[in-house]
């Protein structure tokens, strides 16, 4: 990916806009909401919840993969820190957020069915 002056990006993985399931687990509550984008190291996503960037957080992901001609569905299970929230302070009058979550511990075997999932719905177009 190429970085020039004028349009720094930060990102080393590629990004996949779509919608997968997920489970966001902070101390005291449980969100379910769906991926807006997701890359090999984090993901975007929309919550009912003010979450403060630095969050530390649980993430839980059934990922659809094609293997053999079979469908079948992988569980990873992550932890994950907030590092961006839209708008960022807690509003009245909003009732959703975006959240960008970087994955801050996470396996290499699930992080390898991440990016497995991204290539087979790029090829299957399914964004």
């Amino acid at each position: 990916m190429e970085k020039d002056k004028n349009n720094f990006e930060r990102r080393s993985d590629a990004r996949f806009d779509i919608a997968l399931p997920l489970k966001i687990s902070g101390q005291d509550y449980d969100l379910i909401t769906n991926t807006k984008n997701i890359s090999c190291s984090g993901i975007y996503c929309q919550v009912s919840r003010y979450i403060p960037v630095m969050t530390k957080l649980a993430l839980t992901m059934h990922i659809p993969l094609i293997i053999g001609r079979r469908k079948v569905e992988k569980k990873v299970d992550c932890a994950c820190v907030v590092v961006r929230i839209m708008p960022e302070f807690v509003q009245e009058s909003v009732n959703d957020y975006h959240l960008g979550l970087f994955f801050s511990q996470i396996q290499e075997k699930d992080k390898a069915l991440i990016s497995k999932y991204i290539q087979q719905a790029f090829f299957a177009g399914l964004n």
